[in-house]
């Protein structure tokens, strides 16, 4: 949805519904706010699994040859919508380890770079392993 169209119904939503969002009605709130769960393609399902699984938006415009403002925007909503719970997989969580340990002064910045990592997936895994243990 272009940002034109996109401002016009919100502007209209504002005129018809009043000023508070969260007494509008939910088909508003969806044409709005783009995609619900039946308009997502298996293409964004796999984008999404990689942003959940912390890999760099850089990383995923490349090999899911998308353009980098797309996965930033996705990741945005993804964020806006309380949607990015990332996760780990056992495997993950391995190696995470491995390059915590075995790297000088690690921090959260420096293992992502490693992993080639968000670094915010990098700081939750993280904590999960410090109440882990």
């Amino acid at each position: 949805m272009s940002s034109n169209k996109e401002m016009a119904e919100i502007r209209a939503a504002y005129a018809n519904y009043g000023d508070d969002p969260d007494k509008w009605p939910e088909d508003v709130k969806q044409e709005i706010h783009g995609q619900t769960e039946k308009e997502r393609t298996a293409e964004s399902n796999i984008i999404r699994h990689l942003i959940i699984h912390g890999y760099t938006s850089q990383y995923i415009a490349q090999e899911r040859s998308k353009p980098l403002r797309y996965i930033q925007k996705l990741r945005s909503i993804m964020r806006k919508r309380d949607e990015l719970d990332y996760q780990a997989t056992p495997d993950e969580l391995t190696q995470l380890k491995y390059n915590v340990k075995h790297i000088n002064r690690p921090n959260n910045q420096g293992v992502a770079s490693v992993m080639g990592r968000d670094k915010d997936w990098v700081r939750c895994m993280r904590e999960k392993l410090r109440e882990e243990k």
